[in-house]
């Protein structure tokens, strides 16, 4: 049986213990990582087999990227999807209520006929929190190529480049090395716009002695790295290199920490804990991290609130930061594979102090 086959299998258990007769699936990441389909449309689990719900656009590459799947190209997703629920007569459909539009649930609702519509929690979100070898593979080349292209990029930056064009740079290097498109926008951010976490490039331009945070991740096969560097050319301004450093610290700590078992918050504390005894917990606004893998952004969430726990095979970033309104900040951000033994780094790109 096919990695894919066996996903199914695990689903379609679920299904069957959730009393489930069909299932109604909108999330393209979650279809993804069912059927291996990378294109739009919808997908429909039921007692028949798989149906995937697209149009003219991807009937072809849905055909090539499946196996065993049918594909259904004859109108507008939703109206094809529901035309196959009316078909099946499943008594209770499920559908994932954090994907689903409110608009198409109501179109749902007075279509599908003779069947209880089931909101269902995102299970598949949490499957895929363990990633099997081929996915950590895919993942660990989305990181090498990530890592290449900004070792290139770092020996060629010099004060006086603008963030934008930095960024584009970055981002041409990255799919020259082989990557497919980033895994999300770049981002550069120096001096008081490292303040922003989610700042984006534009024409201020990069200063000697000052901190520049750096984030960025290639995505290779449909999976993602991230990874996150503060950077700092010439000589560091003196509150530069101490905050890195302090930075730098909580991380170590982090990574050093944690352990397959550890609930992802006791995990953020390891970290949240030193930057509060060095006087900064109230600048670390954000989680200590999260999942990577179809999305850059996915389950476990390592963060305060977080009631997951680590597992082998999950891949997480640890990415403490401290964010100085008017001054700049620092992250620094490792993606990491956790094992048995604790943390295996994926992503080697230099650090700067």
């Amino acid at each position: 049986m096919s990695q894919y086959g066996e996903r199914i299998a695990r689903f379609r258990d679920w299904m069957e213990a959730e009393d489930l007769g069909a299932m109604l699936i909108s999330s393209e990441a979650n279809l993804r990582w069912l059927t291996n389909y990378s294109g739009e449309g919808l997908l429909v689990i039921d007692a028949e087999g798989l149906l995937i719900c697209t149009d003219s656009r991807y009937a072809a590459q849905a055909v090539e990227e499946t196996q065993e799947v049918e594909v259904t190209a004859d109108g507008a997703h939703l109206q094809q999807a529901m035309d196959r629920l009316n078909e099946c007569g499943a008594a209770r459909v499920g559908f994932e209520r954090a994907h689903l539009s409110y608009a198409s649930y109501e179109k749902l609702l007075g279509t599908v006929e003779d069947s209880k519509l089931v909101p269902c929690a995102d299970e598949i979100r949490h499957m895929r929190m363990v990633k099997d070898s081929d996915e950590i593979d895919r993942i660990r080349r989305a990181a090498g190529i990530a890592d290449d292209a900004f070792r290139h990029w770092r020996e060629a930056l010099t004060p006086g480049v603008v963030e934008r064009e930095a960024a584009l740079e970055l981002h041409r290097l990255m799919v020259l090395a082989g990557a497919d498109r980033p895994s999300f926008d770049i981002i550069v951010a120096s001096g008081p716009n490292g303040a922003k976490p989610h700042a984006r490039p534009g024409s201020r331009e990069i200063c000697a002695g000052e901190p520049v945070v750096v984030d960025w991740g290639a995505a290779v096969d449909g999976y993602c790295s991230d990874c996150t560097r503060t950077i700092i050319l010439g000589e560091p301004h003196r509150r530069s290199r101490e905050l890195w450093q302090t930075v730098r610290e909580a991380q170590i700590t982090a990574l050093e920490g944690l352990s397959a078992g550890m609930e992802c918050r006791e995990v953020d504390a390891l970290a949240r804990d030193l930057l509060r005894d060095r006087g900064w917990e109230s600048e670390f606004g954000h989680g200590l991290g999260h999942g990577v893998g179809l999305q850059v952004h996915e389950a476990p969430a390592v963060s305060q609130k977080s009631e997951d726990e680590l597992a082998p095979g999950m891949i997480i970033t640890i990415e403490p930061g401290v964010y100085i309104d008017g001054w700049g900040g620092v992250r620094l951000e490792e993606l990491v594979l956790v094992t048995e033994e604790g943390a295996s780094a994926l992503t080697n790109a230099p650090y700067d102090l």
